[in-house]
């Protein structure tokens, strides 16, 4: 076995070595495995850390959806987003809503079959997929027109960093239109290390006509952002207006 200099074993055991970087200020641990093989060697892919490549933005996303369900699924966030279809057949809807070719294409797939809505909250899925508005009145807004079209929120939050609205499509996907409540990044991860947060990662429940009330009135929206206290909550159905736990299975 060969291993590069600069990097010495910590320990071995029948199928993995443990290797430590020596290189001044770091201390890398790294596990490479392999076969043991006569005269096996170990090339050495990465000794010192790197930035890894990130996107510069989300492109689109992808949904498989069912024939019986296909057509609502396409008018559905047609009207959710506010988008258009780029090209739409009896296999796929390709739905964009700003100056990128599409953000999203719905695929009508016979192969597939829905979740019961009674198995989704224990379902090993994508959680949901958030979008971000730039005011409360936006926001306001957007639910008025919506609910115009029949779509209803089913959980107005105040999670401290944002408020929210989260939908559920025709499939039970779930989707949040969101607005930040603090102009920077920096403050909303300051709010997110704060004892108040850890205690509720949560948010809590708003009642959506109060705040499109307050909203509509002129009130700060500096003061509407602000999320009350109500003490610990860990889960979407402690401390909630909106939820009730499943049953257990």
């Amino acid at each position: 076995m060969q291993v590069h200099s600069g990097c010495t074993a910590l320990s071995q055991t029948s199928d993995h070595t443990y290797y430590r970087h020596l290189e001044p200020q770091q201390d890398l641990l790294v596990t490479y495995w392999y076969s043991l093989v006569s005269s096996s060697t170990i090339t050495m892919a990465a000794l010192t850390p790197e930035k890894l490549i990130s996107p510069a933005s989300i492109g689109h996303f992808g949904i498989r959806t069912t024939p019986e369900k296909f057509e609502q699924m396409v008018e559905w966030h047609l009207n959710f987003f506010g988008g258009r279809a780029v090209l739409r057949n009896e296999k796929a809807a390709f739905i964009a809503w700003d100056d990128e070719h599409h953000r999203m294409v719905i695929v009508n797939d016979a192969s597939h079959k829905q979740i019961p809505a009674e198995d989704r909250p224990r379902a090993a899925t994508v959680y949901h997929i958030a979008f971000t508005l730039n005011s409360l009145a936006d926001l306001a807004t957007s639910y008025e027109q919506k609910r115009a079209r029949g779509i209803l929120p089913h959980w107005p939050v105040n999670h401290g960093m944002s408020t929210s609205m989260y939908y559920t499509d025709p499939d039970g996907n779930e989707f949040e239109m969101q607005v930040n409540n603090f102009d920077t990044s920096e403050e909303a991860l300051a709010f997110m290390a704060t004892d108040e947060y850890r205690q509720n990662p949560i948010g809590v429940d708003i009642d959506v006509e109060e705040l499109i009330r307050r909203i509509r009135s002129g009130e700060d929206e500096r003061e509407i952002k602000k999320r009350p206290l109500i003490g610990q909550r860990l889960s979407r159905y402690e401390n909630s207006i909106y939820f009730k736990k499943p049953a257990e299975a």
